[in-house]
């Protein structure tokens, strides 16, 4: 499969950061990867792809410049090695200037921390 990514990965899984659904505030799972162009997330449910979601990231204290909000589209959802776990591929779709601000913080505490 071509990797059309567009910006570095970079890996979140060990920090757990998790994602809700901005909609109901529901968790929807763990980053594994993170980039301003999208991330892999692991989700204990299944996600459909071409859907579009509203996002909120939790960001850890020690980075915290505010809430990041992402409007995110599924390229794709995989069952993971896991019951009941899937990975989903998801692509920024919108982000605010704010959330743009506070992501690409988190993105250098990520690197830095890895």
């Amino acid at each position: 499969m071509e990797d059309r990514r567009q910006s570095q990965r970079i890996d979140a899984h060990d920090a757990r950061l998790g994602v809700r659904n901005a909609v109901d505030a529901e968790s929807i799972g763990i980053i594994g990867n993170l980039s301003i162009g999208g991330m892999m997330l692991i989700s204990s449910q299944e996600l459909y792809p071409n859907g579009i979601l509203q996002l909120d990231l939790d960001v850890p204290e020690e980075v915290y410049t505010g809430p990041i909000s992402m409007g995110m589209k599924v390229l794709w959802c995989i069952p993971a090695n896991s019951p009941d776990e899937f990975w989903a591929g998801l692509e920024t779709l919108d982000i605010s200037a704010d959330s743009q601000a506070a992501l690409e913080r988190l993105l250098g505490y990520l690197s830095e921390a890895g």
